[in-house]
């Protein structure tokens, strides 16, 4: 199982691209939140992981910290599980002289998972919303939900989308025939 860093997905060719909602806009008017897009966006990401996780499945969380300095991720929060919490393992790597923290978790199903609220802090950082997917902006972290077992990746990168990533053109078209017609109305 290859670990894709968040700016690798969209040249990927076992990767397809999903809008988490096309027809309304964030804001009623420029600095009024539009309450039913955010109901929208976060019932969508639910909708989406739904369809490729289910309850007993081992799940990899997988999350990446760009930035020279340390600072903490506060996502254990989100791990119901403590003793996944202390078996997180930690990579360090270096693209353009800019630091990458991949940290990845082992979660031995969904309900380990404060699901709801990880999936909301997702959905609304780039807003002031809570809860907080980071305390500042400029260090959030890049999370992926990664299938132990089919190895297929879903990233949703905020409110404005997600890609899913197969194993094989063939597992690919399989997702998205399993998450169709939701996201993908063109399909049958």
């Amino acid at each position: 199982m290859q670990i894709l860093r968040p700016d690798q997905f969209s040249d990927d060719p076992l990767t397809v691209h999903l809008e988490l909602e096309e027809t309304m806009s964030p804001y009623i008017e420029s600095d009024v939140y539009n309450p039913a897009y955010f109901q929208a966006v976060l019932q969508k990401a639910h909708d989406l992981f739904d369809a490729l996780f289910d309850e007993g499945d081992a799940i990899l969380l997988v999350y990446h910290v760009y930035g020279t300095a340390f600072t903490p991720t506060h996502l254990f929060r989100f791990i119901r599980d403590r003793n996944a919490r202390f078996k997180t393992t930690l990579t360090r790597s270096v693209l353009h002289e800019e630091t990458i923290r991949t940290y990845t978790v082992a979660i031995s199903g969904r309900s380990q998972l404060r699901l709801h609220a990880l999936l909301e802090a997702i959905c609304h950082q780039d807003f002031h919303f809570s809860p907080r997917l980071c305390r500042h902006r400029w260090t959030c972290p890049s999370i992926q939900f990664i299938h132990q077992t089919k190895n297929h990746v879903l990233f949703i990168y905020d409110d404005r989308g997600a890609y899913i990533r197969g194993t094989s053109p063939e597992h690919l078209e399989a997702l998205k025939q399993k998450i169709s017609p939701p996201f993908m109305p063109n399909r049958t």
